[in-house]
């Protein structure tokens, strides 16, 4: 009797895990993994596009030459779903889902 229970309640926070990283699009949802073509498919075009340089690193310098600071291209699309739901900011890199934030509810 106890090993249903705990299954159920490990299927049941798996799946609450799940739905916490996804924006629903229609019948789908957008999910960590998917290019951006697929989520723009799926989800039409973003409110917003953004891009920019995040850094991951200190390259060393060469001769006569300081040290730079090497990045990683992250696009970001800003979701507005409707009144009362929350703003979706989706991170991509390298052409993957690979991020989601929640900003406010609108």
């Amino acid at each position: 009797m106890l090993k249903p229970l705990i299954l159920a309640c490990v299927l049941l926070s798996w799946g609450a895990q799940a739905s916490a990283q996804s924006l629903r699009c229609g019948r789908d949802f957008a999910q960590i993994g998917e290019t951006k073509f697929v989520i723009e498919s799926k989800c039409g075009a973003p409110a917003a596009k953004d891009s920019f340089c995040k850094p991951i690193g200190i390259a060393p310098s060469t001769i006569g030459r300081p040290p730079h600071v090497a990045c990683d291209m992250v696009e970001e699309w800003t979701y507005k779903p409707g009144i009362g739901q929350f703003i979706t900011i989706l991170q991509f890199r390298e052409g993957e889902l690979r991020e989601m934030k929640y900003g406010p509810r609108q």
